[in-house]
């Protein structure tokens, strides 16, 4: 499963340097090999990762063998790859020492009861979004972004606020890397690139069933001295959320979103 957020990926890029002394875009080759893995994919075989990286299949075999050299991953005998435990411990860890995250969870349970809707936060792991921590509605529904799930950064409100906030050339790269894998994509783009403007002007991102179907989401940004390190996030049933209780909800991870940002600086200090 894929549950790396930034301070595990620095980890394993150090990881994967001491194994092999190389080139940047040698060890970034590396890491996304890594990130391939996650919940809906946690098997790999040679075959599969490649055509899932857009790598040779002679590259992908020496990006493995790299990756089990530094025990990042294991093969299972039958010719697939998983995640090895060090890479589970590595993330428990990055968890935990998540100090935004120790700090959000007591105002996430105290949002989610002033709300009754599902809330979490999610952080950016590289051209992921990563949710770090969930809260349950106390009516709960079907949802497919789990604790430690990764997702593309073009879908869904948390992940696109993450995106927008992005310096201009790498959000270029990031939707140049998301026609590779799906050329269909193309169309979108511009109108994906003109919502992204939309998003950093107004300080807030919503999106509609573009993850789970028939729910709305809205997600604000945590700010600090160097800009939006995560987002704050509701997610809703459509059914029983119109547009003025959308804008309530908003207006409540906005005031949220404030109070952990000022929690983080005090403690900073």
């Amino acid at each position: 499963m894929s549950v790396l957020d930034h301070d595990t990926v620095l980890q394993a890029e150090s990881n994967i340097r001491n194994a092999l002394p190389s080139a940047e875009g040698s060890s970034r080759k590396v890491l996304r090999a890594l990130l391939a893995f996650s919940i809906d994919r946690p098997r790999h075989t040679a075959e599969s990762l490649a055509a899932c990286i857009g790598l040779p299949l002679s590259s992908t075999y020496r990006y493995l063998n790299i990756l089990k050299e530094a025990a990042l991953i294991d093969e299972d005998g039958r010719g697939n790859f998983v995640l090895a435990p060090r890479v589970i411990g590595l993330a428990q860890a990055a968890r935990a020492g998540t100090g935004l995250a120790s700090i959000a969870r007591p105002r996430l349970r105290s949002l989610s009861q002033q709300t009754g809707e599902t809330v979490m936060l999610v952080r950016r792991s590289g051209d992921r979004a990563v949710c770090l921590e969930r809260v349950e509605a106390t009516s709960r529904f079907q949802m497919t972004f789990e604790v430690g799930m990764a997702l593309p950064l073009h879908r869904g409100a948390a992940p696109k606020i993450l995106l927008a906030q992005l310096p201009p050339a790498q959000i270029e790269a990031t939707l140049d890397d998301v026609v590779a894998r799906n050329p269909a994509f193309a169309p979108q783009r511009t109108a994906l690139r003109d919502e992204l403007t939309a998003i950093r002007r107004q300080g807030w991102a919503e999106s509609y069933a573009e993850i789970t179907p028939h729910v709305v989401s809205g997600a604000v940004g945590i700010v600090d001295d160097s800009g939006i390190v995560t987002a704050i996030s509701f997610v809703a049933p459509v059914y029983r959320t119109p547009k003025v209780a959308q804008n309530r909800l908003m207006q409540h991870l906005q005031d949220a979103a404030t109070d952990i940002a000022r929690a983080f600086d005090e403690m900073a200090f």
